[in-house]
């Protein structure tokens, strides 16, 4: 299991930072973003399933001053293909998790784009 304490840690840290980081912020989550869908991509087009892995997109948030993204099976294209991620696990439906394993490839490249969008920010001054 990995431990996101860290990271959960810095994203209340970065509740108090000014809004001139945002743009350097979003830069970061995006690129996550971005290969965390490449990576879940790659491993969800294993699972033979021909649509699962097309069907991985992301789409950038900003909601109440926060930037996120929300990475996954496109709902109501090609069908649900989020039930492979944590299926029961027989031999028609084993749990894939792709995403999750995208996810925890990508989280210390994450962290290290967020501490680059700090450390740009400061040197553009606040």
């Amino acid at each position: 299991m990995t431990d996101f304490s860290e990271l959960r840690d810095l994203v209340k840290d970065l509740g108090s930072v000014p809004a001139r980081v945002a743009p350097n912020v979003r830069k970061a989550v995006e690129v996550t973003a971005r290969h965390v869908k490449d990576d879940w991509r790659k491993a969800a087009d294993r699972t033979g399933l021909g649509g699962y892995a097309a069907d991985i997109d992301y789409d950038l948030k900003f909601e109440d001053g926060a930037i996120g993204a929300e990475i996954g099976p496109t709902p109501g294209d090609s069908g649900s293909f989020g039930l492979v991620e944590d299926a029961k696990g027989n031999v028609r439906s084993a749990p894939q998790h792709a995403g999750r394993d995208a996810a925890r490839k990508n989280e210390a490249d994450f962290i290290r784009g967020l501490a680059k969008a700090l450390e740009d920010t400061l040197k553009e001054g606040l």
